[in-house]
């Protein structure tokens, strides 16, 4: 997918808990949602007030930088997550060195792989940001969605127990 910087800003944690599931938060993702779509991007990527990466309007974001995968912390308004977490825990299984930590603007312009995911979305690459592409899909982005989409379908006995199709 193609992403974009959205103008929107994620809701600081004094204004409004991002981890809230209010009409307010989602209203927020929506504007997001609308200004990367009018500019023919499919997703927008949303900064926290301080300007670091927070996530998109409905998925949690990943960056590969420097064989590391990173994603942002909940601090920065990321909304946590059973898919998130399911993918980290993944990750960290097929051997990936996986770390909360915080992103800037510019980490997302020189990745070597970003990809986002969410209970609808599954797990997806970014081939662009702003303009600029992304490698994808990377090998870190296949291997895990792979696993994910496996796992998910009750298709691999060690995560069954996240799955009712596999019981």
């Amino acid at each position: 997918m193609r992403a974009k910087i959205s103008s929107w800003t994620r809701h600081d944690h004094n204004i409004m808990p991002p981890a809230a599931k209010t009409v307010g938060n989602y209203v927020n993702s929506s504007l997001a949602k609308v200004e990367a779509l009018k500019a023919g991007y499919d997703e927008a990527i949303m900064l926290a007030p301080n300007g670091l990466v927070a996530e998109c309007t409905g998925e949690n974001i990943f960056v590969v930088r420097d064989g590391k995968i990173l994603t942002p912390p909940l601090s920065a308004g990321a909304l946590e997550g059973i898919t998130q977490n399911s993918v980290m825990t993944i990750a960290r299984d097929l051997g990936f060195d996986v770390r909360v930590d915080n992103i800037a603007r510019s980490d997302l312009y020189i990745a070597e792989e970003i990809f986002v995911c969410g209970t609808a979305a599954e797990v997806g690459s970014v081939r662009e940001v702003d303009d600029r592409p992304i490698p994808c899909p990377g090998p870190k982005t296949m291997a895990i969605g792979q696993a994910y989409r496996r796992a998910v379908r009750g298709q691999d006995k060690k995560y069954s127990h996240w799955c009712e199709l596999a019981k």
